[in-house]
């Protein structure tokens, strides 16, 4: 029997073997989802180039520079994420990428918890303290909006002041609020800002987000730039239940950019009707000022020429009074007067001598009557407590112990130690004894007690 060759089989070349690895994992895994750490981050033409491994394993990625624009943060080494991707074996190398569409953090906590230290330190630092924020200026010469030129945030803020006060100056800082880039977006623009000095205040506005869409701002890198800034800075980052970092170092939060743009400029109107106000009070007051001096002038004359009338009379009152004071001073007038006053103080000397004695005269005749009555009342005092001693006398004898004696009745006194015996059992038998009658004792000795 005859041995036929085996048919010989045909290799591959390595490019072919690759292809066909290639196109087996491209049809089995046309998007995965995979967990890992992040470590090797290299940015390379705008393309991401990372490693993501675990315990036992690693495996390269990549996130091309369109896919990078679109996502909202890029990945930094030390990171866990999750990422979703296509996985590329490369042909020509024999080598298995992953082609990233989608990063996620491995549990917000962790993210939660950096975020949380970096408030702790920059609270220890004072860059939350309420005496560090300024105040809104009153009326802002120029408002500068930090913010996505396109979009319905900038036209909300643009319509909300411009119908509050239609001429006010505006100028925008644009930036980006969301991505890869927006941190270095944002800090650039706050930078060029604060350096051109256009504007009094700012305001740093989105239009809400999600945690992961606002992370730009809980950058150290952002809200450093916002501390840093030299005139006030407001932040309208949209309906959010989290409170950003720059939220909390800006001067001023408002919840929408609607809200920042009602808290920075006061209405055109208002303002108008309160200058028309002040106006008419400060015309009134101006009429006050002139009508009332006036009226005081008015006022002031009068009172001289009263003053004046007043003065004339009460001088020439004076002059009359003097005048007749001189006549009065003539040798005989002056005679005259002096013995009207001496017969006057004659009068008077009498007068107070017969009064004098007539006071006497009654003065005695009553210390007459006074001695008199005295006497009687001490007489009669002395009799009526007289009869009354006598009478407490007669009443203490009728009650004296000798009294009951003289009617037939005795004391039975102890023999020994001289107490009153009231009742039989007090005694006992032989026991000495003493009977005190009105005249007299009986010394005797108890025979028998009968109770």
């Amino acid at each position: 029997m005859a041995i036929q060759p085996q048919e010989a089989i045909k290799p591959l070349t390595v490019l072919e073997l690759n292809t066909r690895i290639h196109d087996l994992l491209a049809a089995r895994f046309q998007t995965v989802v995979v967990k890992g750490e992040v470590s090797g981050v290299s940015l390379r033409n705008g393309h991401v180039w990372f490693t993501l491994k675990d315990a036992t394993a690693s495996v390269g990625a990549v996130i091309f520079s369109g896919t990078a624009r679109r996502l909202p943060f890029l990945p930094e080494n030390g990171q866990e994420l999750v990422v979703t991707c296509q996985v590329d074996y490369h042909a020509q190398y024999g080598r298995v990428n992953l082609v990233v569409s989608r990063l996620d953090y491995d549990g917000a906590g962790k993210l939660r918890a950096a975020i949380e230290q970096l408030k702790r330190r920059l609270e220890a630092e004072g860059a939350f303290a309420p005496d560090r924020k300024r105040a809104l200026p009153f009326l802002p010469r120029c408002i500068a909006f930090i913010t996505s030129p396109s979009g319905a945030v900038i036209h909300d803020l643009q319509q909300t002041i411009w119908e509050r006060f239609p001429n006010m100056r505006l100028a925008l800082y644009p930036a980006l609020v969301q991505g890869t880039a927006s941190q270095r977006s944002l800090v650039a623009a706050l930078r060029q800002c604060d350096q051109d000095g256009l504007a009094d205040v700012v305001i740093v506005a989105r239009g809400g987000g999600s945690f992961e869409e606002l992370m730009a701002f809980n950058q150290e890198a952002v809200v450093r730039a916002i501390q840093t800034m030299r005139i006030p800075v407001i932040t309208a980052l949209g309906h959010t239940s989290d409170r950003t970092l720059a939220d909390l170092v800006a001067d001023r939060e408002a919840r929408t950019p609607t809200a920042a743009a009602e808290i920075v400029v006061p209405k055109k109107a208002d303002l108008r009707r309160q200058l028309g106000e002040r106006g008419q009070r400060l015309q009134r007051a101006g009429l006050t000022a002139l009508i009332v001096p006036v009226h005081q002038v008015q006022l002031r004359r009068q009172t001289v020429a009263r003053l004046a009338g007043e003065l004339y009379s009460r001088r020439r009152e004076r002059l009359a009074h003097l005048t007749s004071m001189l006549r009065q001073r003539e040798p005989r007038e002056v005679w005259r007067q002096r013995e009207r006053s001496l017969q006057e103080c004659r009068r008077r000397l009498t007068g107070a001598r017969d009064a004098t004695a007539h006071r006497m005269a009654s003065a005695r005749l009553q210390v007459g009557g006074l001695r008199d009555r005295l006497i009687g009342l001490g007489e009669r005092g002395i009799r009526d407590r007289r009869g009354n001693l006598e009478g407490r006398a007669a009443r203490l004898t009728a009650l004296a112990p000798e009294q009951t004696l003289k009617r037939g009745y005795s004391i039975c006194v102890d023999g020994q130690t001289g107490g009153i015996i009231r009742e039989a059992l007090e005694a006992r038998q032989g026991q000495p004894v003493n009977v005190l009658l009105s005249a007299g004792r009986l010394e005797a000795t108890v025979d028998q007690v009968v109770p």
